[in-house]
Parts: C-alpha cells; structure tokens; sequence
C-alpha cells in the first residue's frame, strides 16, 4: 500500500464551479438510529463471486482517491490487502479539489482511479449523468441501510459525525468544562480569539453540510449572526480539515469546529491531548464510495467495494477511527465494553444527529448561495 497526497495542486475553486454542469439530484431526508441491531457475523453474509475474485486477483492493484486521513486509511485499505492480496495506491485529498481532479482526468481519457470516496452524494450523481461512474452492486450493498445509498451507484462506507475539539493541555479546567457544557455558543465566545481555527466550505462535502447547518437547514437557530461572532474572533481557516486537526494536536490551536468523530478517535488512539464533543443538533455527513467507469482496474475496484461495504470492511474502520456504521449489522464493540473514547467521562455518544439536509432543495441549489455568504463572513 502507497498513499500520497499525489501532487493535488491548489485549486481556485467553488462548489459552484463544480456543479456548474450538474443535473441535480436529492437523497431523501431520515432520521437515523446508530443503536445496536445485531453483532457482526460473516458467515451468512452476501460473499463476492469466485470469478471476480480471481479477476481481481490477476489484476493485482487498484489506485483509491480518498478524503478520510492517510494514516487510518491506511490501516484500513491494509486489511482488504491482508485479505485477498491486492495492493492499494491510496491518494488523500479534500473532497472537491479531489473530485474535480478525477473529473478531469476521466474527461481528458486519463484514467488513474479505480475507486473515489467523497462526502458529497450530489457531485458522484452528476458524473454519473456524464457516464463516468460505473454501474456496480456489490453483493454485500444489500446490507447498507436504504437511505445511505443509491443502488449501482454511490454506496456509504461509514457516517461522520461532526462537533467541537479541543486540545486538553491548552484549556484550562473551566474552559473545558465552558466546552462541553455550553453547546454551540462555546465558538463564539471572545476567549478563543487567536486561539481557534475552522474550515472552509468549499474544502468539500463534510465541511459544506456542516456549515449548512448554522446558514441553511437551521437558518432561523443559528444564521449569520452567529458565524459573524465567531468570524470576529480570527480563526485561522484551512481549506483542508487534516492539517487542522494536526495542528490542533501539535498545539497550535486550542479549539476548533468541524470535529469529525473519525479523524478525533485517530488521534485519541495515538495518544495526541485531544477531546471532542457533540453540541446538538449535531451535522453528519456520509462517506461514500463510487467505482470509476474507467477504471484501470475494474475487478479490483469492484472487489474493494464489495469488501468496504460488506460487515468486515465496515468493521475494520473501528480499528483506526470512531465511525458509525451504514450497515445496521455492524456496531462498533468498544461502546459495550466501554473501551477507548467510550471509557472517558468528558465522551458522550450525539444525541440528536442532523443529517435531513440531504432532501433540502437549498443543500443540493448547484448555486451554493452559502459559499459565498460564508466567505464574505469570514473575510474570504
């Protein structure tokens, strides 16, 4: 396994740029349940065929865009090659920066990827359109929950939730107790002037649904005033999630917002002074997973698939990151056993997940009016 960031240049981009030429599509609104269904059991699940698995076998290899951390992403990509002996050439990069570069490729007949993984749903369904994603059900898709997926399509490799981290040697007692008790009004408050930082919408889908929430689907809670507050307090702003997360557990930033549940459980597990909570309503956002119509290697791609959505391949983030399942089947075991993140009294499971945006006609506009409004906000 290989993973790099692959040269991704930095891009002058919008959302709107890239939707320029979409047909939009919706996914329809639920209200989801993480509560535990049944254990994980492999035997009488959905296998692949022998024939695909020898095909991919043949072919050796397979190249993965991703946007999740390269570090649990390669613990992760490491057990499909344990598995079945394929390698994985991993490349990292922010959802739509990422997105635009396989678009481009694939418009240019330059094909590198295999499989993408993005946190927008809307951006895949317009390739899609363009007859750039392959048609594919994996045996195993059938397990994944009906709204986190669109059939031969886009399939979700776990669910993000998304809240308020902090680095726990740079806060005082009563900050962290301020943190955790005071909802989303704590990154508002003067005292994290020069110490916070946050992401721009236009990085990709994680950060756009986050921010969605205060000016799209819950205008009326929160809107601009309240993100005029906390631009008035300079955060530094990344056009990228990771290295803000790194640099929060190097201590260059006290707090910060966007917090996925993933990268912060990574962290944890490697030791870094990092905590996090989950104000509600808490924003969530799908990790997806598509096949590249061109693909260099379209058995491989259609193998990884099936493993990633399959109880295994779900299981196996558990290892490296603090996710929930697509699949009602598969529920992380350390919650039960109250092991790692789960053990901490400061750690408190969301409460009220907001993931309904995906039917809102404003979080698919192709327009995204909140980019910009965003921008002007904080000075962008």
């Amino acid at each position: 396994m290989n993973d790099t960031h692959g040269g991704l240049p930095t891009y002058n981009f919008t959302r709107r740029n890239l939707m320029r030429m979409a047909a939009v599509a919706g996914l329809g609104a639920a209200s989801l349940s993480f509560l535990p269904k049944v254990a994980v059991a492999q035997s009488s699940a959905p296998q692949p065929s022998e024939d695909l698995i020898a095909a991919a076998k043949t072919e050796g290899t397979l190249t993965f865009y991703h946007t999740t951390a390269i570090d649990p992403t390669a613990v992760w990509t490491s057990a499909f090659t344990k598995k079945y002996g394929i390698t994985t050439q991993n490349v990292r990069g922010p959802s739509y920066p990422l997105f635009e570069r396989w678009l481009t490729e694939e418009r240019v007949g330059q094909h590198v990827a295999d499989v993408v993984q993005i946190t927008d749903t809307v951006l895949i369904e317009s390739a899609h359109d363009e007859k750039l994603i392959a048609d594919y059900t994996p045996a195993s898709a059938a397990g994944i929950r009906p709204e986190m997926k669109k059939e031969g399509v886009w399939y979700t490799a776990f669910v993000n939730a998304m809240g308020i981290a902090w680095n726990s040697k740079l806060v005082s007692p009563e900050e962290e107790k301020l943190i955790r008790e005071g909802g989303w009004n704590v990154l508002t408050d003067p005292r994290w002037k020069g110490r916070i930082a946050t992401g721009t919408p236009a990085s990709g889908g994680s950060s756009y649904s986050y921010v969605y929430m205060f000016l799209g689907g819950k205008r009326d809670q929160f809107g601009p005033d309240f993100l005029a507050k906390m631009a008035a307090l300079k955060p530094q702003v990344y056009d990228s999630k990771s290295p803000m997360y790194d640099r929060l557990a190097a201590g260059e930033h006290a707090i910060v917002d966007q917090a996925s549940q993933s990268d912060m459980g990574g962290f944890y597990l490697k030791g870094a002074p990092i905590r996090w909570v989950f104000p509600t309503p808490t924003p969530a956002n799908l990790t997806v997973q598509t096949i590249s119509a061109g693909a260099p290697h379209p058995n491989a791609a259609r193998l990884f698939q099936d493993w990633a959505m399959s109880q295994e391949g779900q299981a196996a983030w558990f290892s490296v990151a603090g996710v929930s399942s697509a699949r009602e089947d598969t529920v992380d075991p350390r919650k039960a056993a109250k092991a790692d993140w789960y053990k901490e009294d400061w750690y408190k499971d969301p409460e009220n997940l907001y993931i309904d945006y995906l039917g809102d006609p404003g979080y698919v506009d192709p327009a995204k009016p909140i980019i910009a409004e965003w921008n002007q906000l904080f000075g962008r």
